[in-house]
């Protein structure tokens, strides 16, 4: 029989009629005093659980933040919630401020469901804080509460993940909370290929001449690609000298065409200099122009961004289209091992080249992933454009089906041999962090191109992820980017940028130096900021026929000539304007950061992927 209003059974019923029972004893319900110590011997304990524990594990953000909990169990399920951290100071939940005074919630029945709110601070300074949050599962009177069954979770390297486990074997549930300084994210820019700067062998002095032989194979991308500025020993570094064909004849796969006419010397250096070459920002070599945002770690929030380029000098910038989240990437750079491991039956005919290659770490590296296609540094020994990917082996078979009347052959593929793009190859993960996440782990990865033996043992060679899931696997943080505009600033400017999207940059402008009758040849008063291609207009240019383009220009920057597509008549100290071309460009937009990680992180502007370098 039931006692007291409680809606289960022979709960202690601690006062009658505003009474109160003395201490260690309860009413029974003829009204009479009984020991809970003798009750308990003889009927024991109501068992009652505590089903969950619901609490968001991500960082406390730094500058403090309410934090919502909540117990979810069997109603009258008693428990005790206490929350301090590395530093001595504990939670007062009445006064719900911070002090050294040990304090804690003590003895809340659950009712189904208890909900609380804690306010944690700001980090005072840039220390690490760990909060310890332990949920006391109470026994009061003849109620005893446990927890739900433990089941543990581990980490990838077998160390007990206590914030993903569930439940506890004894009457304390604990969960780990951490708040950290801020991290940068800091959004930049990289030409991944179209950077460093390659070199080579002149093989036969040249005079006054377009044309150069070389050592190298002009048609390796590796040497050389067209668009790139040339410097040797009679070429001067002030002659904006670019290459414009590889193999001009079809007959010679060492020589190339360059913009304009000079010399050479026999057996002197020669360097090749990629469009983006000394672009600003660049990956870790400059920060100028870049956009450093300061975040709490575990933060999902949206923040205003403003990234600006600057072309190298002589060199101009051509938007082909708005960046998207697409052309946003990270990388990590790995170390490959001493040797390859060669694939069964794989094809090796054209040389040492192999499919699959040991790293130190493969930890976050996916399918799809794409190898360093840098032609000198860090990636000077690989084969590009090349991506992380699975290998197959498959054959064919012809299977001969019957039907009712007749027969006939059908043809069946199948799988042979598989490897998998990443593979950890028996090796343990070595190191997680504190969310769990691993780190460290050596492995094998496999690309869809071979790589030369000469590969082996490079050290710093980047695996490149792009886009939101690319970024996602590498770094752990969502991303998501919204260009609100595209701004360039001309010749001269001193207003506000013209905003665009999806649309040419320009006009820059400049004077002419010289007058120019009926001719190709415009001499300017400064022509850094003009580059091949770029589209002429202004007094004098003939408006009733197609606009002329820049052929080539005589120097890098400073006064000198620009070769122009159609003969033109222009007076000197004229204005003239270029179109499709811009020396500074500034993107503007919004970046979405989905729970930011424990660590600064860089993501790039892959720059290839939506402008040209003139």
């Amino acid at each position: 029989m039931s006692y007291g209003t409680n809606s289960i059974k022979n709960i202690f019923v601690k006062e009658k009629d505003g009474v109160k029972a003395p201490a260690g004893f309860h009413y029974m319900p003829n009204g009479r005093l009984m020991s809970d110590a003798d009750h308990v011997a003889v009927n024991g304990y109501i068992e009652q659980r505590i089903n969950s524990f619901e609490v968001d594990t991500v960082d406390i953000l730094n500058g403090g933040q309410t934090r919502g909990f909540r117990v979810l169990g069997d109603e009258n399920a008693v428990f005790s919630i206490e929350i301090f951290d590395n530093t001595g100071e504990y939670y007062n939940f009445y006064t719900q401020t911070w002090s050294t005074e040990k304090a804690m919630l003590r003895n809340k029945k659950i009712g189904s469901e208890y909900s609380i709110d804690v306010k944690f601070k700001a980090l005072p300074d840039s220390s690490l804080k760990t909060y310890t949050v332990n949920l006391h599962a109470e026994t009061i009177h003849n109620i005893r509460t446990t927890h739900a069954d433990y089941i543990e979770a581990r980490n990838a390297d077998n160390s007990i993940n206590i914030n993903k486990s569930t439940g506890s074997n004894s009457n304390v549930l604990t969960k780990i909370i951490y708040q950290d300084a801020l991290k940068t994210l800091k959004l930049s820019a990289i030409a991944p290929s179209l950077y460093n700067v390659s070199s080579n062998t002149v093989n036969g002095g040249t005079s006054s001449s377009n044309r150069i032989v070389i050592d190298g194979s002009v048609v390796d991308p590796n040497i050389v690609q067209v668009g790139d500025k040339v410097v040797t020993t009679g070429i001067a570094s002030a002659v904006h000298a670019i290459v414009t064909k590889v193999d001009p004849d079809s007959d010679n796969l060492n020589e190339l065409e360059i913009s304009v006419s000079d010399s050479a010397t026999n057996d002197a250096d020669i360097e090749f200099t990629p469009p983006f070459n000394g672009m600003l920002p660049h990956d870790d070599e400059s920060d100028t122009g870049a956009s450093s945002i300061s975040v709490s770690s575990g933060q999902s929030d949206n923040f205003s961004f403003s990234v600006t380029l600057q072309a190298l000098t002589g060199r101009t910038f051509s938007v082909l289209k708005t960046p998207t989240t697409d052309d946003l990437c990270t990388y990590q750079v790995v170390t490959f091992g001493s040797a390859a491991l060669a694939i069964e039956d794989e094809n090796t005919d054209s040389g040492a080249k192999f499919h699959r290659w040991p790293v130190n770490n493969i930890s976050n590296l996916k399918k799809g992933m794409v190898l360093d296609p840098s032609r000198s540094g860090t990636g000077i020994n690989t084969t590009t454009p090349a991506f992380i990917s699975d290998y197959k082996a498959t054959s064919v078979k012809k299977i001969i089906v019957k039907g009712d009347y007749d027969n006939y052959i059908n043809e069946e593929t199948t799988t042979d041999l598989f490897v998998s793009g990443v593979d950890a190859f028996a090796n343990d993960v070595t190191a997680v962090d504190r969310n769990g996440r691993v780190t460290a782990q050596a492995g094998n990865i496999a690309f869809n191109t071979q790589q030369n033996d000469a590969l082996k043992s490079d050290a710093n060679v980047r695996i490149f992820a792009y886009g939101k899931s690319g970024i996602k696997a590498l770094t752990g943080v969502d991303v998501e980017l919204t260009v609100a505009s595209m701004a360039y600033f001309g010749i001269g400017e001193d207003t506000a940028p013209l905003s665009l999207i999806d649309s040419d940059t320009g006009p820059v402008s400049t004077t002419t130096s010289g007058a120019t009758v009926r001719g190709t040849t415009i001499g300017l008063t400064e022509v850094g900021n003009i580059s091949e291609g770029m589209v002429v207009s202004g007094p004098g240019i003939n408006s009733a026929v197609e606009n002329p383009t820049v052929v080539s220009k005589s120097a890098i920057s400073g006064a000198g000539n620009i070769i122009v597509t159609t003969v033109q008549t222009v007076e000197s100290g004229q204005t003239l304007f270029f179109d499709k071309g811009t020396p500074t460009l500034t993107i503007r937009g919004s970046l979405r950061v989905y729970n930011m990680g424990i660590s600064d992180i860089n993501i790039f502007f892959d720059v290839e992927r939506f402008l040209e370098a003139l």
